[in-house]
């Protein structure tokens, strides 16, 4: 983000209108703080803008200018804290009595937010995750680069709300100086921090994916760890498309849709989320076109199974993967070999033919009593494959086909698992 100097104030916007957001089917993994007297801010999502490629370093960036604002009874401000500098720095919420400035402190809440230093090139303090960025479409999920925000106010957003009284936070108080202990960020009533398109970190990486319509989604507090009057008004969405070098407004909104509800496996994903299979991929995203990677595959069954603790390390090649629990799992149940001695490739993706295998061995499918599919012959998964489609869980990818070097997305294992359950 841009330092003071740099910042610019704009006209007064209108008024934010009426919020009517869908409910999150998938958990967003923090628990929100509880009232307990003073006035709450309401944080929310002006609409996006300035939509543009730019091509930097042979990588090819979709940027955009986004603004998260405050629209509530109250201030929204946090402090930062730690004894020493070997510390984290811990961020506390202040809410106060009344929209007068340095009135009474009500309520100090801890949250589950994380102060950080630096991070996207610039030298200052930053709650990391205050907002995220995220693209989605037939090509996948696709998170954007700024993870960490100093925010202070920038930008008139709506000048008449009530406790209106312009900007109070400035941008010096994130704090210049790494060795700090403290400090402190807000957004005041009827204000806004913009980031503007230009900035380092503001955008997303679309290097490789095809032209297409995609869903650019903005949220602000995508993790709950702020109190606030209004949890439905968070969001802000565009639906844009992508010719070439150039990108496309085609519709907007401020309702917080998803990447998996309007998916043909929204049921299947629902299921799975019910029986604990799954967590999501993001604050409710499930990143559904994505391919399964072999690692995630681990953890799906490990949890659809309910397999016990594994007695040994059996690869080398997972060390520091949040997965590898599962992956020593699955290895004693014998669901998988691995990918070559002492090797699990837990980042490489999962193919047809290998899931046909994962689901064979981990439900033990009874043996095939014909050949199914004419594209499997010299697979090595070809007995798993017609055991697969004997069990009535996977039907092929066309007639007498199995396609089994093509990838699994997440949304189409969850209909493989559902299947193989039920």
């Amino acid at each position: 983000m841009r330092t003071p100097s740099a910042r610019r104030h704009l006209p007064a916007a209108i008024a934010l209108a009426v919020l009517v957001a869908g409910a999150a089917l998938l958990p967003t993994g923090m628990p929100q703080a509880s009232a307990g007297g003073g006035v709450i801010p309401d944080l929310a999502m002006s609409p996006l803008n300035s939509y543009r490629v730019e091509w930097v370093n042979g990588r090819k960036l979709l940027r955009f200018t986004a603004m998260m604002v405050n629209v509530g009874s109250g201030h929204f401000e946090v402090h930062g804290h730690r004894q020493n500098t070997s510390q984290p720095m811990q961020v506390d919420q202040i809410i106060r009595e009344s929209t007068a400035r340095g009135s009474t402190v009500t309520q100090r809440i801890p949250t589950g937010a994380e102060g950080k230093w630096s991070g996207d090139g610039h030298n200052h303090w930053h709650v990391q995750e205050m907002m995220r960025y995220d693209l989605w479409g037939g090509a996948g999920t696709f998170r954007g680069a700024k993870v960490g925000f100093c925010f202070l106010d920038s930008d008139v957003y709506n000048s008449s709300l009530p406790g209106y009284s312009g900007g109070y936070y400035r941008g010096s108080w994130c704090g210049f100086s790494q060795s700090v202990l403290s400090n402190k960020m807000g957004i005041s009533i009827g204000m806004g921090d913009e980031y503007e398109w230009y900035l380092a970190w503001q955008w997303v990486d679309i290097t490789g994916l095809p032209n297409g319509d995609y869903t650019v989604r903005a949220k602000v507090d995508p993790y709950g760890f702020f109190l606030e009057e209004n949890e439905t008004n968070n969001c802000w969405y565009t639906r844009i498309r992508v010719n070439g070098n150039s990108v496309t407004a085609l519709a907007a909104d401020d309702v917080c849709v998803d990447d998996w509800s309007a998916s043909p496996f929204r049921g299947n994903i629902q299921w799975a989320f019910d029986q604990g299979i799954t967590f999501g991929c993001a604050p409710d995203l499930f990143c559904t076109n994505n391919a399964v990677t072999r690692a995630e595959m681990a953890s799906f069954l490990v949890r659809a199974l309910d397999l016990p603790p594994a007695t040994e390390d059996h690869f080398a090649d997972d060390e520091g993967s949040i997965h590898e629990s599962a992956i020593n799992r699955i290895a004693e149940a014998g669901i998988t070999g691995g990918c070559g001695t002492d090797r699990f490739c837990p980042s490489a993706r999962v193919t047809r033919a290998e899931m046909a295998s994962f689901l064979a061995r981990a439900y033990d499918l009874p043996p095939a009593t014909e050949d199914h599919f004419v594209d499997d012959e010299t697979s090595m998964h070809e007995s798993n494959i017609n055991r697969l489609a004997e069990a009535g869980i996977a039907a092929g990818c066309a007639t007498d086909r199995f396609c089994p070097s093509s990838s699994v997305t997440r949304g189409q294992m969850t209909a493989f698992l559902f299947r193989a359950a039920n």
